[in-house]
């Protein structure tokens, strides 16, 4: 791509891997190069690793010819590699590993990177941002992967500010950076929530997500209501990661399509948070906040299909 421009939101920007393990205890099936399994193998011949003496290669049908194979997973869906310490194969880890939970939008403008929140690093970093949110050039996210793996709409038009009328791709850019900075935090009672059944209608089969959960308006008046206010911040910015380098805006109609993406990623968080404290029996905290936080991300950025989801219909 030569020499490109790498966007970030501020509060991403110093994202680094802390290892928690979630990506690799996901039970995801994980496609390996045939030059990462050749490092890979290295590593696993030197000693040391949870793989030492057992298949950790599995056939990876229909793959590309350049996959040799899929990470072998332990019964619990564990990654054979993925131990109390980390991943024992990091510096081989495959492409994909690589990538996540970078979420990038390729256009004329560069490269877009946000992160997917089903990361608790990625979670975490919403809590511990101070001040205001705001988009800042920063690295790539994968050194040298030119580009990285996300929606290339490099050939596209500008994205439509209304029916009829595209932006330019400046006008878009100076859009993105007033939204990003202003994302209303607010939830606007109950009336959105056919959102989330949206959100939950674009996900293909054979993966299901589950229903709104049972004494939803009584939950959220009694366990969540009274404890949201001081999050007000924290949801903000998961929202303004949700609006920034969105793939709506070329998978759908323009801006339209973005703000309606904002609007589906604050319903489904609604559920979700009403769902985490409705299992736990308590009241919002942030504990709760951030794991209703990281499953909405695995159902609106992992598990929906994005034409889908973007498209305002669902099947």
């Amino acid at each position: 791509m030569g020499s490109v421009a790498f966007a970030w939101l501020n509060l991403h920007v110093g994202y680094g891997c802390r290892h928690s393990g979630a990506c690799c205890a996901s039970g995801w099936p994980i496609p390996v190069e045939g030059d990462r399994a050749a490092d890979i193998q290295a590593i696993v011949d030197r000693g040391g690793t949870a793989g030492r003496g057992r298949a950790w290669l599995v056939a990876a049908d229909g793959a590309p010819a350049d996959v040799a194979g899929a990470l072998a997973l332990n019964r619990d869906g564990h990654c054979v590699f993925h131990g109390t310490t980390g991943c024992a194969v990091y510096p081989a880890r495959p492409t994909s590993c690589a990538h996540f939970p970078y979420v990038c939008l390729i256009d004329a403008r560069g490269v877009r990177v946000t992160l997917s929140h089903y990361c608790p690093t990625a979670a975490s970093m919403l809590f511990e941002h101070e001040g205001p949110v705001a988009i800042v050039e920063g690295p790539s996210p994968v050194p040298g992967v030119d580009p990285p793996e996300g929606l290339d709409a490099r050939e596209s038009l500008p994205p439509l500010r209304q029916p009829g009328r595209l932006m330019s791709f400046d006008e878009f850019s100076s859009w993105e950076r007033e939204q990003v900075a202003r994302v209303d935090s607010s939830f606007p009672g109950f009336d959105d929530l056919h959102l989330f059944d949206h959100a939950r209608a674009s996900v293909p089969a054979p993966h299901t997500w589950p229903g709104r959960p049972g004494e939803l308006e009584r939950t959220w008046r009694a366990l969540v209501q009274p404890d949201i206010a001081p999050f007000a911040p924290v949801i903000q910015r998961y929202l303004a990661a949700r609006l920034f380098g969105s793939w709506a805006a070329y998978l759908g109609d323009g801006t339209n399509a973005v703000l309606q993406s904002v609007r589906v990623a604050k319903a489904v968080l609604q559920v979700e948070i009403i769902r985490a404290c409705g299992r736990a029996a308590r009241r919002l905290d942030a504990a709760l906040l951030k794991e209703a936080i990281r499953q909405s991300d695995l159902l609106l950025v992992h598990y929906a299909d994005p034409r889908v989801l973007s498209s305002g219909t669902a099947p």
